[in-house]
Order: structure tokens, then sequence, then C-alpha cells
């Protein structure tokens, strides 16, 4: 029964023209009737069970002092959503009840990330009953709460979903949904926090961690994959299936899905199911090797994931070419198709898996700390390639991004050692909007980051370092992580390596470089190099 639909954060569903089809080793093929029976007994039993188990080790963090400005975890939060795609007018319309634990300040934001501009319309805002004045300025929707105890909000909305989108929208009849419906604000000691416009390449977002009941509805013959577990499916007359999902502590609750995707359904060692969605079947046995040796390598290293079911997807040519969504990690079909060399396919489809570790299981604001995911769900593309390829590939690959470094080249796939415009590029640790280029973003939150764990692995050695990381992820699994408790969690594994780490953070670029040594290794103030 582990291996039932049911537990899988990544949601597959294929509705056929008269009956739901499941697509498992456990179900090959069961009426939505059966499955649903099977849903209501041991959705619920297995998911807790599951849950509670990957939990029963986790430290809790030691108490911090958090600087004003600096971001915080919020209260827990619960999203209720009811929404149906209309795929003719490109349209999802919804409706939604957001929950909150503590007080918060009036007006309420609620951030309207575009899938294009002006993407979600809202067209109502309740509470308890009643409707309550608001106003939408930009990608934020203000909502006037007044006195009362009540903690609990209801927005209707409508979204514009855009054809031809490459992060998100709809592509040769694939659907990338994600960041499609009003998402409560985060907030600081000062206040909410507004977020950085997008600049056209990396994650400009800010989002909270949350529970999330999703009923969503869309026409029959689609496969789906979603951040969270089905509860029921239930075909309608009108041509569409229902589906109610539930899941726990996600970053945002995304959905791709599409008439033509072929599934394919590994199971990992440790009972962890992996689906691969497939648009091109002759990248089967790629996405398969990759996906069994770079997850057992990163539980290995890191710890388990918090789930029972991960996906892997394919998206059509001409998409964003790889990018990570709660408990999906998606990737171009081109990727794969000659766009670059294959061991830097299977790096970058590494790079998207690590980030179920790093984005997913353990968040971060993406849009005030990109370097903390990106940084580290690169290098363990790296420790990937180590693992699979050999130490004296993990070296090759290190040595080349040090030249880069020294040189001030960058990269991003398919554009491995672009020269930047200027070799004064500043510090690591900046929020998305103080970005100019994308080449830039790719130095300072990729390369960079990278350089600075190869060089805490080699100060702090392998059985602190990779103990060091498994702390991190287990004190902070189904939280946000902010530099604070990442520096924190440094300091505590190792008081010297966080000057080290400073220097590679907040240092200018001239600074740094005039502390590597030929080898690659930083030497701090007191040391020779």
């Amino acid at each position: 029964m582990r291996r039932w639909i049911g537990v899988a954060l990544a949601l597959l569903i294929a509705l056929g023209s008269t009956s739901l089809v499941v697509k498992t080793a456990a179900y090959p093929e069961r009426s939505w009737v059966q499955l649903a029976a099977a849903v209501a007994h041991y959705a619920h039993r297995t998911f807790e069970s599951e849950w509670a188990k990957a939990f029963a080790s986790r430290e809790e963090p030691a108490a911090r002092d958090v600087d004003p400005g600096k971001p915080q975890t919020a209260s827990p939060i619960t999203y209720e959503i009811e929404a149906k795609l209309d795929p003719q007018q490109h349209q999802i319309r919804g409706r939604e009840t957001v929950e909150w634990r503590e007080p918060l300040p009036s007006p309420v934001h609620f951030y309207l990330y575009p899938l294009n501009p002006g993407g979600i319309q809202v067209h109502g805002v309740y509470r308890d009953g009643k409707s309550v004045p608001y106003q939408v300025l930009g990608e934020q929707l203000l909502i006037q709460v007044g006195s009362g105890t009540s903690k609990r909000l209801t927005l209707e909305f409508t979204t514009d979903i855009p054809s031809g989108g490459t992060r998100y929208g709809e592509r040769d009849g694939v659907w990338i949904l994600a960041y499609w419906y009003p998402i409560l604000a985060s907030l600081d000691q000062t206040g909410w926090i507004t977020p950085p416009p997008s600049k056209g390449f990396g994650e400009p977002y800010i989002v909270d961690t949350a529970d999330y009941r999703v009923t969503w509805t869309a026409p029959k013959g689609m496969t789906w994959y979603a951040s969270a577990p089905a509860q029921s499916a239930v075909p309608s007359g009108d041509g569409t299936v229902t589906v109610k999902m539930d899941g726990r502590a996600l970053r945002n609750f995304a959905l791709v899905g599409s008439a033509g995707y072929q599934d394919t359904t590994l199971t990992l060692a440790d009972g962890l199911t992996v689906h691969v969605g497939l648009l091109a079947p002759e990248h089967r046995a790629a996405l398969e090797a990759t996906a069994t040796a770079a997850l057992n390598l990163y539980r290995a290293r890191f710890g388990p994931l918090p789930t029972q079911a991960v996906a892997l997807v394919e998206t059509p040519p001409g998409t964003t070419f790889a990018q990570e969504l709660p408990n999906l990690a998606l990737i171009d079909v081109d990727l794969w198709n000659g766009q670059m060399p294959e061991q830097d396919a299977d790096r970058w489809t590494a790079h998207e898996l690590a980030h179920l570790w790093w984005y997913s299981a353990v968040g971060d604001y993406e849009g005030l700390t990109p370097w903390m995911d990106e940084g580290l769900a690169d290098y363990s593309s790296y420790l990937y390639e180590e693992s699979r390829y050999g130490p004296e590939a993990y070296e090759a690959a290190m040595n080349r991004l040090t030249s880069w470094f020294r040189e001030g080249r960058s990269y991003s796939p398919g554009h491995p050692g672009v020269a930047l415009p200027t070799r004064d590029l500043g510090a690591t640790e900046r929020p998305y909007e103080d970005f100019d280029t994308e080449w830039q973003y790719y130095f300072l939150e990729y390369l960079r980051p990278v350089l600075m764990y190869r060089d805490l692995r080699r100060a702090m050695g392998d059985d602190r370092f990779f103990s060091w990381l498994q702390t991190l992820y287990r004190q902070h699994v189904g939280e946000v992580l902010t530099a604070d408790r990442w520096r924190d969690s440094l300091q505590q594994a190792d008081p010297a390596a966080l000057e080290r780490a400073n220097l590679w953070l907040d240092a200018p670029y001239r600074t740094v470089l005039r502390q590597l040594d030929p080898g690659g290794n930083l030497h701090l103030a007191d040391e020779t190099p």
C-alpha cells in the first residue's frame, strides 16, 4: 500500500473518457469508485504515519535573536482552495479561504504573483461571510480586516493563463501552474515585505510555508503532477474530474498537466516513489538513471524527504530550461536533445532534484536570499557528479569554476564561461532586486556559493561538513531558513568556518581574489596564502 498514489505528493492522475485510471505498481487500473474507497481508507493514515516518521528525529533549533528588517518564519497558515481550469478561456476560476493563527496587522497583504501582467483578478473578499473592502496596488492585494478576532479571509478570484508561457502558463498543451492564486504576504519585524519585480531571470518570490487543502477540477484525459497527495477523485457529467488534495508545509501549491504525458514510476530502496513525466519517451532510461542516483545520494548526504513521492517532469521546447516547484522538478525536454553536452544535462537535472531538499523541504525567501537555495542546490549537483563520475570529475569541475571566478566569467545552462562586463562584482549576499543581468546573478548566486561550499568542505573535513549539512536540513525541514539561522547553524558546527563563509558571502570580489591561492583555497587574514 505504501506505493499507492494517494500518499504521493507528486500526484499522477490519468483521466480517461469513462473512468479514472491510476498508473501505479499497486493499482495498475482502478475505476474512480474503487479509487475513492481506497483513498478514504488509507490516505490519512499513511500520510500521517510517514510524516511523523520523517520528523521523529528532528531537533528544534536554539532560540535566535532576529535583527529588525530580517524575515522570520511566519505563523502556520492554511489554505483551502477550490479551483477549476477552463482551457478554452485559458483561465482558472477559484475561491480560497486562508486562515492564520496569530493576529496580523491591517491591512492584510496578499501577493498577486502574475502568470502574466494583471493575471490574477480579485472579485470579492469576505470575512465571516461579510464583504470587506480591499485595494489592489500593483502585485499586492490590501484587505482592511478591521477589529475582531477572526483570523480567516475568503477570496474569489480568476487567473488568466498566458499562451506560450516559458516559466508558467500553457505551451503546446502543457499547463505549468504555480503562484496562480493570491498568497498571504510575509512579515518581518518592520511590517509586510514588498516582493521585488521579476527581471526575467531567477525567482523573485517570497512565500511562507503553509498547509494546503485543494479541490481541483480539470477536463478528463489529462495527466497531472501536483505538490500534494490526492484524497479523492470524482468524474462529472460535464467531462471534468474533481480531485481533492491535501499537503503540509508546502512552499506553495503547483500543478503541471497535459494529455500528452507518458508516466513511468520508480520506487527507491527507502520507499520513495519517483514519477517521471515524459514528453520524449526516448529520455526514459537517462532520466530514471539520473533520478535514482541523485535522490539516493541526497538522501544519504542530507536526510530523508518528508514525503512519500516526488516527480521529475519534462516541459515543452521553449519553456524555462529547468525550474523547481514544491515536490516537482521540471526540465525542458530539449535539455536532453543536444542543447548541451549530456553530462551537463545530467548535472542540471540533478540540480533541480536537489531543490527537493533545498527549497521544497527546507525553504528560503528566494527574493531576499537567492544564494541560499541556488548555491546549495548547485553544489549538491557537483556532489552528484563526484558520486556518479568519480572524484576526478568533481575536481575538474571545481578547478574550472575557480578559473572562471578568477577571470570574471559566469555560466548558465548552455552558456558556460560567459565573460561579465566588469570584474568588480560586489558581494553575494544581496536581494534579487539588486541584480542587473542573468550572468551576474549566476556568478554571485550559483558559482561563488559553490566555491564557498567547496572551501568549507576542505576546511572542515568531510565528516564535519556533511554532519553540518545533515543538521541544517533536519533542524529546518518544513520551515523557512533565513541567513541568520544558516550562520547560527554553521557557527555551532565549526566557529572558524563562519569567518570563511562570511568572506565568500560579504567581501568584495577583489578581496576574495587576493585571498585565493593558486589551488583555489581561501586564506583568512591571519593565514599566509
